[in-house]
């Protein structure tokens, strides 16, 4: 209603002047969005022009791996092992606007996937289906074109490339948690296959299923080992789940993919490589882990100019035995990176030992110290060389 003694014209000025003062601001807040959006248009299209610039290089490099792969054709397999530090280099030289880790991990997914192309070779892997015997293979040799067989002891991959079966074997070396994995010790003493390479993996298990939600799961499936080792943090975060053996990691993916109550507990690369999607890391009672797999093959490795050397040997009886083999390596500037033993199982009350020494077997230093271990020693056995984590 007009005011009373006032003109509808006279009414309408302080309207029209809050129109005047309010209006700008919105204008100007429309004008902001229109740009932002502009500007997000235009930072998408970019990363579409760089996406397919990625998709044509890593074209142009799987076609030179697959050539070297013409061209070696006819010749021993021998994996290239400088990938590990120019890898090392490209990601050192990164700003950082890609965060390392990742960065790693994409690098290394090239440089496996691009292997298999280079070297279609059979690896023997002892170990589960989808466990991390496995997962290390497949990061190291890629899954193109490498034929994997999966046995259950390492006396079992190693026997494969013994008998020209496989090229190459993978075997679990070493656990943060369990320390020395002595079958895998054992077997290679009792072999003639040598450590080329020693693979450095996380380990830490997740909860996956289809929906990546913890509601919902009424059953979680995985191996004997895997749910013993999370069942108290499996006990806190699905209470009410029932827990079902699985005979692999990947044997319970598969059956979290077609069952929509079930999880499957495993490494997160086994589950999302099985199209599961993660509900929750971190499974492990005791934490996350670390995994040190080797890689075994008949031929020894080269030099890369900054290896470790593994060796086995069993002391003869008499006082400062242990002494006098560290001693031939420290007269001669080498230093161990570790020693430790573990039961012989030829002889009751006996113990082997496994050193581990900084340097390639043909440098001259560590000729001459193993010539001096072989004499002060009852047994002695060069493991392999291979570069340093």
């Amino acid at each position: 209603m007009p005011l009373a003694g006032c003109s509808p014209a006279f009414e309408s000025e302080p309207h029209r002047a809050l129109a005047h003062v309010t209006a700008p601001p919105v204008r100007a807040s429309l004008f902001l969005v229109a740009e932002t959006t502009l500007e997000i248009d235009e930072l998408r299209r970019q990363m579409a022009q760089v996406d397919a610039r990625l998709v044509a290089l890593l074209d142009e490099r799987a076609r030179a791996a697959r050539r070297i792969g013409e061209l070696r054709r006819d010749q021993a397999p021998v994996l290239p092992l400088t990938d590990r530090t120019a890898l090392e280099a490209l990601v050192s030289r990164s700003p950082g606007d890609m965060p390392a880790e990742p960065l790693r991990r994409v690098l290394g997914t090239v440089y496996a996937e691009c292997l298999a192309l280079e070297l279609p070779t059979k690896v023997a892997v002892a170990g589960d289906d989808g466990g991390p015997a496995h997962a290390a293979a497949r990061g190291r040799f890629g899954t193109a074109s490498a034929a994997t067989t999966l046995v259950e002891s390492a006396a079992e991959a190693l026997d494969a490339v013994s008998r020209r079966r496989a090229d190459f074997a993978v075997a679990p070396l070493e656990t943060t948690d369990g320390g020395p994995v002595y079958a895998t010790l054992s077997a290679l003493l009792a072999s003639d296959l040598r450590v080329v390479e020693v693979l450095e993996i996380p380990v830490d298990l997740v909860v996956a299923n289809r929906s990546g939600a913890l509601d919902g799961i009424d059953r979680v499936h995985g191996t004997a080992p895997d749910l013993a080792g999370c069942r108290r943090v499996l006990g806190d975060v699905l209470p009410r789940a029932s827990h079902v053996e699985a005979r692999s990691a990947l044997a319970a993916c598969l059956v979290a993919r077609e069952d929509g109550g079930s999880a499957a507990l495993a490494l997160e690369a086994t589950a999302i490589d099985a199209g599961l999607t993660v509900a929750r890391r971190g499974l492990l009672d005791a934490g996350g882990q670390r995994m040190r797999a080797a890689v075994l093959g008949m031929r020894p490795s080269g030099r890369t100019g900054r290896e470790l050397t593994s060796f086995g040997f069993t002391l003869r009886d008499g006082p400062g035995a242990l002494v006098d083999v560290i001693g031939a390596f420290a007269e001669r500037g080498i230093p161990l990176a570790k020693i430790h033993s573990h039961p012989s199982r030829n002889e009751a009350w006996s113990y082997v030992f496994f050193g581990e020494a900084v340097g390639h077997f043909t440098d001259r230093p560590l000729v001459m110290a193993f010539e001096e271990v072989k004499r002060l020693t009852r047994s002695f056995k060069l493991l392999g060389s291979y570069p340093a984590p």
